[in-house]
């Protein structure tokens, strides 16, 4: 039946109004929560009936049958793989590999409709097996309110998919760094606001007894947005505080996003770290199933140091020939402090496959 309805509603649906796997540039040209494709209801992961819907109808340039992502009529799953060749033009040192890069399961059970949720993201690859996320979720609450309680994403930012970057790497908030704890989140008419207790272990188990606190806050219009995050982690050697702010606009078939952090370390010895990571986008949909994107990330690993500033730019194309598979093409060029080797610039070729 929710199968049904999502495809109802995406026949009423302009071409471009939703959201696919892991893509913040999409929930800005459409407009719409990241809620509206993902059981996370901050972004990422499994997909909900609607996301797998679009998916397969409206994402792809060929298209086959369709195929539901429910097993009954409360289990569903899911499922992320991508593989990447990359090497270096460099002649001096020529270099190339191939490699998984993610290998994810995703299990969702609406015990009660709308109400009730176990959800399992788990990393079945490269290296050992390991819980990504973990977590009992209670909807509807008031203002569209939920509780979520467990191991889970922490809700900062903008969740990129690529960790490479400066505001997913140096702030500490990325795929690779779930945490435990408890979530509320509320999204009443144009704006979002997500608050998590969590230990501050990164997932870890707890070594001290201060706690982290996050939370992020959004106003949401169809074709722009700007929203604000900000963290606290009392630590077993010190405090670190993250705040920064982030938006986006669409203008027809061009979406811009970008992000600016501080990001502050004060350990219990030794001096203070201030940090600043800024992240900007650019894409342009082509046609349907070709995106060209352009990035640019900066970082200054710490502002009272000067001439040690580090950019990474990227651009490329971005295909989604059939259902469940998209193709990446990108260039990556990367300027570091001047003692670091100057064979870093990489061309990748990623194949992402989906459900």
């Amino acid at each position: 039946m929710i199968t049904r309805l999502a495809m109802t509603l995406l026949v009423l649906t302009p071409l471009n109004l939703s959201a696919r796997e892991e893509e913040p540039h999409l929930s800005v040209r459409t407009g719409l929560r990241c809620s509206q494709c993902h059981v996370n209801r901050t972004g990422g992961g499994g997909r909900t009936d609607f996301g797998s819907v679009y998916g397969q109808t409206r994402l792809s340039i060929g298209q086959f049958g369709f195929q539901g992502r429910s097993l009954n009529n409360f289990l569903s799953v899911g499922a992320n793989l991508r593989l990447r060749a990359e090497g270096t033009p460099a002649k001096s040192t020529p270099r190339t590999e191939m490699g998984l890069r993610e290998a994810n399961i995703q299990v969702e059970a609406r015990v009660i409709p709308d109400v009730l949720a176990f959800y399992v993201d788990e990393t079945v690859g490269p290296g050992a097996a390991s819980t990504r996320e973990a977590f009992g979720l209670v909807e509807g609450l008031p203002l569209d309110g939920y509780l979520k309680v467990g191991k889970f994403l922490l809700p900062y930012g903008l969740r990129l998919v690529d960790d490479a970057e400066f505001i997913r790497q140096s702030t500490g908030f990325s795929y690779a760094t779930p945490d435990q704890g408890v979530e509320v989140g509320f999204e009443p008419s144009q704006l979002s606001l997500f608050v998590a207790l969590t230990n501050g272990s990164q997932g870890a188990s707890e070594n001290n007894s201060g706690k982290q606190i996050t939370a992020t806050g959004a106003w949401i219009l169809p074709r722009f947005r700007i929203g604000a995050s900000v963290s606290r982690n009392e630590g077993s050697s010190g405090r670190r505080d993250v705040y920064g702010g982030f938006g986006g606009f669409n203008l027809g078939r061009f979406t811009v996003l970008g992000e600016l952090d501080l990001i502050k370390d004060a350990p219990d010895v030794g001096p203070d770290l201030d940090q600043m990571a800024a992240y900007i986008e650019g894409n342009f949909l082509a046609v349907r199933g070709v995106n060209a994107k352009i990035t640019y990330g900066f970082l200054d690993p710490n502002r009272d140091i000067g001439q040690n500033a580090r950019t990474r730019a990227r651009f490329g194309i971005e295909t989604f020939p059939i259902q469940f598979l998209q193709v990446s093409a990108f260039y990556t060029l990367i300027e570091d402090i001047p003692q670091a080797s100057d064979d870093m610039d990489r061309l990748s070729l990623e194949f992402h496959l989906y459900f």
